[in-house]
């Protein structure tokens, strides 16, 4: 695409330093998606390993550096590179990705955009999780939520009224979401807008602010998704435990488990050396 031609879909995506995962996540996109209607933002938050060079070396995606001027806490790092990279867009739908959400369905953009074409109030699609829970594992995962117990107890014993958890609305998350950028640039929105939405995720932010603007958005069965695209959901930090360490011995053996498997499936060991889809 020339820098003339205005394309249909931005697709952002906030990168630090996980070569494996940005390597297979673009290859991805670019064997699985329409490269002539859309353009490819790829946001580093400072990365200081070989995968700078490997993107500089990219001519089909547009790479944008931030270095020091990159926040320092990583939620706010990722968060803040969706509102760069939407400042840099020039589509007319916005996708927002984590690098570790893999496109494996030549359909998965068609999908996304088919409710935002229908109703012209609907800004966002996409789903509230990229992965199956097993009814048992989420009633076990419940009833030990030491986070849900702290609170309780500061309200018990402190009289802290406010130590409660956030309310959530189901609403598409930022593993993988298309929204409508026009309301978005018109209202002057952003994925990290701070107070009154400190404490949500990215996705939520903007949903919560696009609802109050009479806007809408279409949520699509895990199920389905799952079809598109696969999410191994806390990859940096199976990656990069000395950095992004999940502080849970359990969750953290559990994703260095799951990305052993990841890496080792048919579809990844093919992209991985699919060196042709960066050209």
């Amino acid at each position: 695409m020339s820098d003339s031609e205005k394309p249909q879909v931005t697709i952002c995506l906030p990168h630090w330093q996980v070569r494996e995962l940005i390597t297979v996540c673009l290859r991805a996109i670019r064997r699985f998606t329409p490269t002539a209607s859309i353009e490819v933002i790829v946001v580093d938050n400072g990365s200081e390993d070989d995968s700078l060079d490997y993107l500089r070396g990219l001519r089909w995606i547009r790479l944008i550096e931030r270095g020091k001027l990159t926040p320092e806490y990583w939620v706010h790092a990722f968060q803040t590179a969706l509102d760069v990279g939407l400042e840099q867009s020039r589509g007319e739908y916005y996708v927002i990705m984590h690098t570790d959400t893999i496109i494996k369905h030549p359909g998965w953009l068609e999908r996304l955009l088919g409710p935002a074409r229908a109703d012209e109030r609907c800004a966002a699609v996409g789903a509230w999780k990229l992965e199956r829970v097993h009814p048992a594992y989420d009633l076990m995962k419940r009833l030990t939520d030491t986070k849900r117990a702290k609170l309780w107890l500061r309200r018990r014993l402190l009289g802290d009224g406010t130590a409660r958890q956030k309310s959530r609305e189901i609403c598409p998350r930022d593993y993988c979401t298309l929204y409508r950028a026009g309301p978005i640039r018109r209202y002057g929105l952003k994925f990290e807008p701070g107070e009154p939405y400190e404490g949500y995720t990215a996705g939520e932010k903007m949903y919560y602010q696009l609802r109050d603007h009479g806007y809408g958005a279409a949520v699509l069965e895990t199920g389905e998704m799952m079809e598109y695209m696969e999410h191994v959901a806390h990859a940096t930090a199976g990656l990069r435990p000395e950095q992004r360490h999940l502080g849970h011995r359990r969750s953290q053996r559990k994703v260095e488990r799951r990305l052993r498997e990841f890496f080792d499936s048919p579809l990844i060991r093919e992209l991985a050396g699919a060196e042709d889809l960066d050209r």
